[in-house]
């Protein structure tokens, strides 16, 4: 677990969700980085063959967040690794 997530833990919400997306998040940026821009092209070819390896369509991302609130998991803090993000992305 990284720093950030045990201080939102200790916070103490009734409920959380930690979405723990991998490497990289596939989207447009207004700003351009060339090594980010060479990952993204090369993670979009890959994310074809494996989807849910090491990248994250940032709408999926904004799908399982909806999901979580909506459709909320057992326990108090639930922690969504790529896999899981990309599952509740979907719904």
């Amino acid at each position: 677990q990284g720093e950030v997530e045990n201080l939102v833990q200790a916070v103490g919400f009734d409920r959380c969700t930690i979405l723990r997306q991998r490497e990289v998040l596939l989207c447009k940026r207004q700003e351009f980085r060339p090594a980010e821009w060479m990952a993204q092209q090369f993670l979009g070819v890959v994310a074809w063959v494996f989807p849910t390896i090491y990248s994250v369509p940032v709408e999926t991302v904004a799908r399982a967040m909806v999901a979580s609130v909506l459709q909320p998991g057992e326990g108090k803090v639930e922690v969504l690794e790529n896999g899981a993000i990309h599952e509740l992305g979907k719904a």
